[in-house]
């Protein structure tokens, strides 16, 4: 479980309709531990995790907020929160503003944010993460897209120590980036570890955890 997190915390979950890989959400939900968790009612993220939280943590409490009533929400996420969830908000809002109140209203009952984001830069999570840091709420961030290894290897070491740079900026956690950045090392620098590091001037680290510590975020 990442470090600050404790079994009181209420922890919002928030993440795209469509996203490419199941795994890389299981793998961000199997290490919260949250006494209560507020999802968001939509399909994709919001009722696939409430689906598997439910059933990996039975005694949490599950909150859904809907932006006007559950009657309202696609067919497979009335199903999902009829399901699933232990307690649900109707903020009966219709009007043009009731998606992102909702998101707004996630944020305000939460006392951490998980964002399951793929770093387009615009959108409904895209929203929530910046309403978070306006709020001044903890947030962090756990990619969800496959990195293009294509772009990735084409980058200099510079570039590459920038994107990593920005990567932390967006508190984006560091569990879902290291296999990308070992399938980087073992495809295109076909070196260790150390060489990778030195190339990008982190110089004395001896593991990925430890360069990544040292790296300054940059948004």
């Amino acid at each position: 479980m990442p470090a600050g997190f404790t079994e009181s915390d209420i922890i919002g979950i928030t993440g795209h309709r469509n996203y490419p890989d199941r795994a890389a959400l299981i793998r961000g939900l199997d290490n919260l531990r949250g006494r209560e968790y507020v999802f968001g009612g939509a399909r994709g993220v919001d009722t696939d995790a409430l689906e598997y939280i439910s059933k990996t943590q039975p005694r949490s409490i599950r909150t859904v907020i809907v932006p006007n009533r559950v009657i309202n929400q696609p067919a497979i996420s009335q199903t999902a929160i009829k399901n699933y969830s232990t307690n649900i908000i109707e903020l009966r809002n219709t009007g043009a503003n009731r998606f992102q109140l909702r998101n707004q209203a996630i944020v305000d009952r939460s006392t951490h944010l998980r964002a399951f984001y793929d770093f387009r830069g615009r959108g409904g999570t895209y929203n929530t993460i910046q309403y978070a840091k306006i709020k001044g709420k903890p947030y962090d961030v756990w990619p969800l897209n496959g990195f293009n290894e294509r772009t990735l290897q084409s980058m200099s070491a510079s570039e590459t120590k920038s994107w990593l740079q920005r990567m932390k900026g967006l508190k984006a956690q560091f569990q879902a980036l290291k296999g990308i950045i070992v399938q980087l090392i073992n495809n295109h620098y076909q070196q260790d570890q150390t060489y990778f590091l030195e190339q990008m001037g982190l110089y004395g680290c001896k593991t990925l955890e430890e360069a990544w510590e040292l790296l300054e975020a940059w948004e």
